[in-house]
């Protein structure tokens, strides 16, 4: 038990370090060294987890992956008969509030295949649109799916931040209205 709480508190340093460099400096500038002395660790505690930097970063985009996959599995897709705690796009809302900092670390890093990730996980639970004589299904898919990972990130890099549910809110409230109509403020 002791050794767990041991690597649960390393793996807490680790991240918290990893979010403070790569919002300070970048990640094509962290070092493994930098890694190790603000997290207050030896570089060999850190190879004991990690292969490289690159293994860490990959380690927390599936760590994030995987969370939304489970949220989607777990809860249904919002409806009008779906209470708002209790569908998929709310959990995942709340999820990504509480790993904010590191999900905005990872948006910032060019290094970060986290967007290409997520998409693929939104659009399977948005399902294939239905086919549209001007618009091909390809193109409508990314449109959407492009759309809620931008509010998304659009959300969580605000200064002050919304509240999970008030972000949820505007979310559906947008998806219901054309361009157009978000633009004149109807």
């Amino acid at each position: 038990m002791e050794t767990n709480l041991k690597m649960i508190g390393t793996e807490r340093k680790i991240q918290q370090a990893f979010i403070k460099l790569v919002m300070r400096e970048g990640f094509d500038h962290l070092t493994v060294q930098q890694l190790s002395q603000l997290a207050q660790i030896n570089r060999g505690t850190f190879y004991l987890h990690y292969l490289d930097k690159f293994d860490l970063l990959t380690h927390y985009e599936n760590d994030l992956v995987t969370a939304i996959q489970l949220i989607f599995e777990r809860y249904p897709k919002p409806n009008t008969e779906t209470n708002s705690e209790k569908n998929a796009f709310q959990q995942m809302f709340n999820y990504l509030y509480r790993q904010r900092q590191l999900v905005v670390a990872l948006i910032n890093s060019p290094a970060s295949q986290l967007a290409a990730r997520i998409k693929p996980v939104i659009a399977n639970v948005i399902g294939r649109p239905v086919a549209n004589t001007k618009i091909p299904v390809n193109f409508a898919q990314e449109i959407v799916t492009q759309g809620i990972w931008d509010f998304v990130c659009f959300w969580l890099t605000q200064e002050p931040i919304q509240q999970p549910q008030e972000a949820y809110e505007i979310f559906t409230a947008s998806r219901q209205l054309s361009p157009q109509q978000l633009l004149r403020g109807e």
